[in-house]
């Protein structure tokens, strides 16, 4: 009896691990989209899936970590087999682009516009979203965008 109900219970705590541990989608896309660089990479290490997307259209974490210029997120997503040749929409709209595009226009505009002028620069064109701000007007964007887009230019068709 008492083995039997040591089987029962191993089994149940084996499952209980198997399918409780492994991070949502939703979080991963949620650390990754607000620049949360150490939560996205702890939620990658655990299991969560590389090609987490918005939706079955949508853009996919790695999308989110080159938009905001994330070197380690970038890589962490590589390396767990993110696809940096899917091409997603924002919002349902019809252009579709590859982390690549997004990562060079981010260069772009840090590369064009003083950072003084960033925030109504972007907000004049729409894109007001606070992690992307934060990202562009640092001093280091320069620097972290053109390593993005190094580590995708290596590995985008």
């Amino acid at each position: 009896m008492k083995i039997k109900s040591f089987l029962l219970c191993s089994t149940a705590i084996s499952l209980f691990f198997l399918s409780g541990c492994k991070p949502s989608a939703e979080s991963l896309i949620a650390a990754v989209k607000a620049d949360n660089s150490a939560d996205a990479v702890k939620l990658i290490a655990k299991g969560a899936d590389a090609n987490s997307r918005t939706s079955p259209t949508g853009w996919s974490a790695l999308h989110f970590a080159a938009r905001n210029g994330d070197v380690e997120v970038v890589q962490s997503l590589l390396s767990a087999g993110a696809d940096p040749n899917y091409s997603a929409s924002m919002n349902n709209s019809a252009a579709t682009r590859k982390p690549l595009d997004l990562a060079t226009a981010s260069l772009d505009l840090v590369s064009q516009i003083p950072a003084a002028q960033m925030d109504a620069t972007l907000r004049q064109i729409g894109l007001d979203d606070p992690a992307l701000l934060k990202s562009l007007k640092d001093p280091t964007a320069a620097v972290r965008y053109t390593k993005v887009v190094q580590l995708l230019a290596k590995v985008t068709k």
